[in-house]
């Protein structure tokens, strides 16, 4: 667990002496004091780090014996079912961008007789490491896939938003709350990542023979008032979609990634942009702990988003507005 969900497990286990007090909203309140935020934040964040140390124990409890032992010590098996909320019996929506009509073949259609559903969906790669990651992580969760244009409010846990705002609709309804956007040009030309607040346009590099070196990797993590969590998976290309995906899931390398983002952030909602790679068919991602994000925003509760790690005078590809 990160150090700010350990402080709030243990003011609501009345374990920390600075906020002892004979009920839990007087502990909780007087936390949110310290904190210099409201009581209701500090009670949902609260929930959710017990959701975490519940499902923590059962991960250990159910792996103690499948792990080896130097993993047993650090709760490998746990850090990623929790980073991703997949508590058991969790119901995950993710809603994958769609290929527009006029460009998808003639067999995405229903009424075609070899239709195949899953042929008008963009970012495909991403929606099936998706899947694959979330039941290896967690097989007791239910994974539900839509297109934009099929998704309806089922209640989700936890919403997966694949793929930027230009082909999926579903990104573009949260692009209010986002302290970011994606430059829309012609279709061949890339969509830099734009944050205002920072005047930075970021794109993705190039060689001088138009060779992809490196894409950008846009991560957003928000939690919404009626508990969801919603995850953003957004890129200058495709790339980038699945460089987002695979950044916090792989073994091992994601788990070292989700504890630092999970140290620097704790529960607040975050920004992650990072560098993702082709080599062949190879897809380089960063190791967080040991190779810093190019950018990090974060916010407690609906606050605005703020840097908390800006690296993005390494990338080539960076421009910032003069001041």
């Amino acid at each position: 667990m990160s150090a700010e969900q350990r402080a709030h497990v243990e003011v609501d286990f009345n374990l920390d002496r600075e906020h002892a007090h004979p009920t839990l909203t007087e502990r909780q309140e007087s936390l949110a004091q310290k904190l210099g935020c409201a009581a209701k934040t500090v009670r949902r964040h609260a929930d959710q780090a017990l959701e975490t140390l519940v499902y923590m124990l059962l991960a250990d409890q159910k792996t103690t014996d499948e792990q080896p032992a130097e993993d047993r010590t650090r709760g490998v098996g746990a850090v990623l079912p929790a980073f991703w909320r997949l508590m058991p019996g969790a119901r995950v929506d993710i809603v994958c961008s769609e290929i527009p009509e006029d460009e998808r073949p003639e067999y995405a259609t229903p009424a075609d007789r070899n239709y195949l559903r899953y042929a008008k969906f963009a970012d495909l790669d991403t929606l099936i490491y998706l899947r694959t990651r979330f039941a290896q992580l967690n097989p007791d969760v239910v994974v539900r896939d839509f297109a934009p244009s099929e998704y309806y409010d089922t209640q989700a846990d936890v919403l997966c938003v694949v793929g930027g705002p230009p082909w999926n609709a579903t990104f573009r309804e949260f692009l209010p709350m986002l302290p970011f956007y994606f430059e829309p040009h012609a279709l061949g030309e890339d969509d830099p990542l734009v944050v205002p607040a920072l005047g930075l346009t970021i794109g993705p590099h190039w060689t001088a023979k138009q060779e992809l070196l490196q894409d950008l990797a846009v991560l957003t993590r928000l939690t919404l008032a009626n508990g969801t969590t919603v995850f953003l998976f957004g890129g200058c290309l495709t790339l980038g979609v699945l460089g987002a995906a695979r950044c916090l899931l792989e073994p091992d390398r994601g788990s070292r990634s989700a504890d630092y983002i999970s140290d620097l952030v704790g529960l607040d909602d975050f920004v992650l942009v990072t560098e993702a790679r082709r080599i062949g068919a190879l897809i380089d991602v960063p190791d967080l702990s040991a190779i810093e994000p190019l950018l990090l925003l974060a916010r407690t509760a609906n606050e605005p988003f703020t840097a908390v790690v800006d690296n993005t005078s390494r990338h080539p590809a960076t421009n910032r507005a003069s001041t």
